[in-house]
């Protein structure tokens, strides 16, 4: 047998043709594994105990644990965070701490406390990053033979901070005087949130290794420090002035040389301010019901200025993995570019289309790749693998082909894979970010992600939606908690089936307006409830019957994206309506102001608005109220600021005030 060998080289590395198997090599890629500080974020500034970055600050006690956490100038500790270990005689004092900085830069910076006493000895690593995301690894070390009560993470925080709560297997809203919570091996909800929408903190309680639980925390199991073989757990008490999270472990007997790690990690919130340009990204969701490719000029007769094109279509047929159509993916965006629009994809990790090129070579890994299950699903899956797969999405598509997609592992080498497939996706389809339905890694991943979008192509975006996990399985982890940590990165929200529109209106601040995070959301199901989206800024997408496009064209009219959105929850909000049922946001301009009004109620009332015209800076004899006609919302109508307004339940009204 001879080889001839061409003296021309490929100029990618054969990496265009995908029978060439020359991707294989991303699998071990390192791609955006570096140190860049992202947008919008700013380098840490260091200043002694000090770290600052965008719009917080985090001081650091003798001991390694904050001792002082601001978020907008408001004060998140009522005093400083503190790892207890109380022994029969009594909680231990810890000896003045030794701090070595190990490393400190724009990226992050890492502070290593030794404390000792008697015969324990502590170990506390704090590493803060630019986006206000702090690991701590602390190791509890026995010298000698120590019984002790409890080893307890106390982290106090300011009371009028503390307004709401998410997490702990609570769903979202306000805060209750007292929560309870234990490890659960099936729900990955070891996590909460406290706060309000100007300053907050979510603390997660971890184990000795990184992971990524997507749902349980069967792949290691209950951490064993905060387990304590099932006398652990964590409570939320209010007291006095101050509320206590504390994460408990229980009573146990240290051996000399026993090492315990106490892991857990601090994200303080808002991660970013809101951005105005969420105003002019109006979406258009296609893929479902649509199977085809929607034709541009019905995009831009919507009113959209952003596409999301979703797998299972002509487009992007095979969940996942877009390269076998890149010639008619590509064709379709440039389109859609000519038109004005962006236009982004359904792509991301958690499940794979068995159209991937690359099945065998993957299925050679084991189950590094793919997870390792009991088969099933279609026939190509039973007559291809036939076992040692879990099935996953089943799609039908247009040309009467099924994608069978199989279920990958949480966090493996096909994420360096992806990350490579993105930023060709982006070079040779041009395509202006990710639409991620669900998120199948973590905020190390994340990171990259961010930073190949940013370098390959600017201005993109991402977009993530979720359906509400709270019911689903029983799992009782909110998605705005368990994703929280990705925020930094995130563009926008959109958080979808199974919330309902009618909970209370902490539920809404807190599940599903993004708001407290930095971060603007959008509404699905059943087209979600405009006239109280509009208390948070939020609309629906053009989507199946929804359109959104008379919302929209109000908030062109009226210019919003140059208003000062004043929420009800906000102390300084100029309009109020004197009950507790019925709500306004303010969307102030210096000659003008849009009020949103949208009722909780049973029943129908009216409300006479209560308006602050010098923090307006209007004056109430010389200004009108006027609802402007909007198609499906309301009819034209003119009140005047001394009229009562009639709301019906769970309606209102688009005021104008001029």
């Amino acid at each position: 047998m001879s080889l001839a060998v061409s003296p021309q080289r490929l100029e990618d590395g054969g990496v265009s043709d995908l029978w060439r198997q020359a991707r294989l090599k991303w699998l071990d890629s390192t791609l955006a594994l570096d140190d860049e500080v992202t947008r919008p974020f700013t380098p840490l500034k260091v200043q002694g105990r000090t770290v600052h970055c965008l719009g917080r600050e985090v001081r650091f006690a003798a001991s390694g644990f904050p001792e002082s956490i601001r978020s907008n100038d408001r004060e998140i500790l009522a005093k400083p965070g503190s790892l207890v270990v109380e022994a029969a005689e009594g909680k231990v004092h810890w000896s003045e701490g030794r701090t070595d900085v190990r490393s400190s830069g724009p990226w992050s910076v890492i502070r290593e406390t030794k404390l000792t006493a008697g015969g324990l000895s502590l170990d506390c690593r704090a590493r803060m990053e630019f986006d206000g995301y702090i690991g701590y690894r602390v190791k509890l070390t026995a010298h000698s033979k120590t019984a002790v009560n409890d080893i307890r993470l106390e982290i106090p925080l300011r009371k009028e901070i503390a307004a709401y709560m998410m997490g702990l297997g609570r769903k979202g809203g306000y805060r209750p005087k007292v929560w309870k919570w234990v490890w659960d091996i099936n729900r990955a909800n070891n996590e909460v949130w406290i706060g309000e929408v100007k300053a907050g903190i979510q603390c997660q309680l971890k184990g000795p290794k990184e992971v990524w639980n997507m749902f349980d925390l069967k792949s290691e199991g209950i951490p064993k420090a905060w387990g304590n073989q099932g006398k652990g757990g964590c409570t939320i008490t209010e007291e006095a002035e101050q509320v206590m999270i504390r994460a408990y472990s229980g009573e146990r007997t240290l051996e000399p040389g026993d090492e315990l790690w106490f892991n857990f990690a601090l994200a303080v919130t808002p991660a970013k301010p809101l951005n105005p340009a969420h105003w002019d990204q109006r979406y258009y969701q296609q893929g479902y019901p649509e199977p085809g490719a929607v034709p541009v000029e019905q995009l831009v007769r919507s009113g959209a200025t952003i596409v999301n094109i979703h797998q299972g279509n002509e487009l992007n047929p095979y969940i996942n993995y877009p390269f076998l159509t890149m010639d008619r993916l590509a064709s379709y965006v440039n389109e859609v570019h000519a038109a004005g629009m962006k236009a982004k994809i359904y792509y991301t990790v958690r499940e794979l289309s068995n159209r991937v090129a690359e099945m065998w070579a993957l299925r050679s890994l084991g189950d590094e790749i793919f997870v390792d299950g009991p088969g099933g699903g279609g026939s190509w899956l039973r007559e291809h693998l036939v076992s040692h797969y879990a099935p996953g999405w089943h799609q039908p598509l247009p040309d009467g082909e099924v994608d069978e997609a199989i279920l990958q592992t949480g966090l493996s080498r096909w994420h360096n894979y992806y990350l490579e497939g993105l930023a060709y996706l982006l070079r040779k389809a041009e395509i202006d970010g990710l639409y991620l339905d669900g998120i199948g890694y973590d905020r190390e991943v994340m990171k990259r992600v961010r930073k190949v979008l940013d370098r390959n192509r600017p201005g993109s975006l991402i977009d993530f939606h979720s359906g509400n996990e709270f019911p689903f399985h029983d799992l009782r982890i909110s998605p705005a908690n368990k994703y929280l940590e990705l925020f930094p990165y995130i563009d926008s929200l959109w958080f979808g089936e199974g919330y309902n529109y009618n909970e209370s209106p902490d539920y809404w601040l807190v599940e599903i307006s993004g708001l407290p995070f930095g971060l603007f959301s959008d509404m699905l199901e059943g087209g979600g409830n405009p006239w109280r989206g509009m208390i948070y800024g939020m609309a629906t997408r053009h989507f199946g019957n929804y359109d959104p496009s008379h919302i929209w064209k109000l908030w062109s009219s009226f210019k919003i994206q140059e208003a000062e959105m004043l929420g009800y929850w906000d102390p300084f909000c100029p309009v109020r309506t004197g009950r507790k049922d019925v709500l306004a946001t303010v969307y102030k301009k210096k000659d003008s102001a849009l009020i949103s009004v949208a009722s909780w109620s049973k029943d129908p009332v009216s409300v006479l608005l209560e308006i602050d015209w010098e923090a307006l800076g209007q004056q109430a004899k010389t200004t009108r109220l006027t609802a402007p006609a909007i198609p499906g919302f309301q009819e034209a109508k003119t009140f005047s600021p001394e009229e009562k307004i009639p709301v019906d339940p769970a309606e209102g009204w688009l005021l104008i005030l001029r």
